[in-house]
């Protein structure tokens, strides 16, 4: 079974940098898009392919805000949350190694922030098949650029990475973020004539779906300089590709296929090659298999350490809510992508616990407790837990967020209306972002502005 092969690991413990505007004071992985927390998606996605049990890592002292949080979800994963200090500047890498004793089997790892309906088994099967240390899930962009996001007008310059990949093999080759290079990416002259033939994409996403060996955690616990996942280690590990294993001594210790059935220690060399396992039967699969990857070179090039890249079907959805805009474009296009993201599971967009009493909605979703109130429009809307919309309201293709409250009598077009804000009776808002717990005045007028609590009014004006 893949729950035997595989463990699942969710990285939940972001603080979420990029989301000041909507985070404040709940745990990123809490936000709720739709029905929903943020960390609800991909445990269901991991539920779907059989999973039953994940480690999802959490900063300590959210721990419990997200473990009761999570209990009155749908999925009945079995849940180990692991913590990392709260006071700690952990990366990915860092809480990776600072877990690994949880660590048993080889592992796949997800991001709290990925909303995606992918099949997921391409990309283990790649792995199986090849042996390989790493495999990456990759999406096509994002369906964000048609959507408007509230506040100020900015230009939004999307984070892009450079990724190459042998469209023949499937190889990942390469990856860097473009932000890394100037004008000039300079490939080395080797890889290519080694691999023949490479694509670098830059406009596919890297989902921070990964599996990966089990034995990268024991070189990532000798190398304690990486502190990312994707910004250093992986990295490496791709460019390690094209590396010679090294002296004799250097070369994976062969082990009886007993031996490595039981996981039994070999002696420990700074190479990286030296974590790789080669048992005797995998060996003689080898030599005698008439598999190729290629038609003129060695099976695998020769390679010990191979890293593979798939790109996800492109119809499948996939989003990292990583940032306000994205965070706004889920919330938006929700009714419209939900049967992709819980085909086979009845799953409805308002919570049991919402009470809904407004007899003029259109594609809405209510989260638990949210109370929307008679004499109401709704339209297009999202409405968080425990929000409360009072009567004769139209509230149009807006985000209304957890507690916040909305007095009689207002007009909310376009508008994300953040965490605890109170906008008073009266009040007309287009296209502003109303930050947590501010409070709009009584019949105010305000257009494509951005209003924050600590400093009051603020206007932003972006070139």
């Amino acid at each position: 079974m893949i729950t035997q092969e595989f463990q699942a690991i969710v990285f939940a413990a972001g603080r979420g940098s990029r989301l000041p505007e909507v985070l404040g004071d709940t745990p990123k992985c809490l936000l709720t898009v739709g029905p929903y927390p943020l960390l609800w998606y991909p445990l269901n996605l991991l539920q779907q392919h059989g999973f039953q049990e994940a480690i999802v890592i959490v900063l300590e002292n959210e721990k419990s805000e997200i473990q009761l949080a999570m209990e009155r979800t749908p999925p009945k994963l079995k849940l180990d949350f692991v913590c990392i200090p709260s006071d700690s500047d952990f990366g990915t890498a860092d809480s990776l190694r600072y877990i690994q004793d949880k660590i048993k089997v080889d592992f796949l790892i997800l991001s709290c922030d990925l909303i995606t309906n992918a099949n997921l088994f391409p990309l283990i099967n790649i792995f199986r098949q090849h042996d390989a240390a790493l495999a990456i899930l990759l999406f096509r962009g994002g369906f964000e650029p048609d959507v408007t996001l509230p506040g100020p007008k900015s230009k939004h310059k999307p984070e892009r990475d450079l990724i190459g990949v042998n469209p023949d093999t499937k190889r990942l080759l390469f990856l860097a973020a473009a932000s890394d290079f100037e004008e000039t990416v300079n490939i080395n002259a080797h890889l290519l004539r080694k691999y023949d033939k490479m694509t670098v994409h830059s406009r596919l996403v890297d989902g921070h779906v990964y599996v990966m060996k089990k034995w990268t955690i024991e070189f990532l616990k000798k190398k304690e300089h990486f502190s990312t996942l994707k910004g250093e280690f992986l990295p490496y590990i791709v460019k390690k590709q094209m590396a010679k294993s090294g002296k004799p001594n250097m070369i994976p210790t062969t082990i009886s296929d007993t031996q490595s059935d039981l996981g039994l220690s070999r002696k420990a060399e700074d190479s990286i090659f030296s974590l790789i396992p080669h048992a005797n039967l995998n060996q003689q699969v080898l030599k005698t298999t008439l598999y190729n990857d290629n038609k003129s070179k060695p099976l695998y090039n020769g390679d010990l350490l191979r890293c593979y890249a798939l790109e996800a079907a492109k119809n499948s959805l996939g989003l990292r809510v990583n940032t306000t805009l994205n965070y706004f474009a889920i919330n938006q296009k929700l009714s419209s992508v939900w049967p992709l993201l819980c085909a086979n599971q009845d799953l409805a967009l308002i919570s049991p616990s919402a009470v809904v009493n407004s007899t003029q909605t259109k594609e809405i979703s209510a989260a638990d407790n949210a109370k929307l109130s008679e004499k109401t429009s709704l339209h297009f809307s999202v409405f968080g837990p425990n929000c409360h919309i009072k009567p004769k309201n139209v509230i149009n293709k807006s985000l209304i967020m957890a507690n916040a409250v909305v007095e009689e009598g207002c007009n909310v077009e376009n508008c994300i209306i953040g965490p605890k804000a109170i906008v008073k009776t009266g009040a007309k808002l287009k296209n502003c972002l109303i930050g947590a717990n501010y409070i709009v005045e009584e019949n105010s007028t305000l257009n494509t502005k951005h209003l924050i609590h600590a400093d009051g009014f603020m206007e932003i004006d972006i070139q």
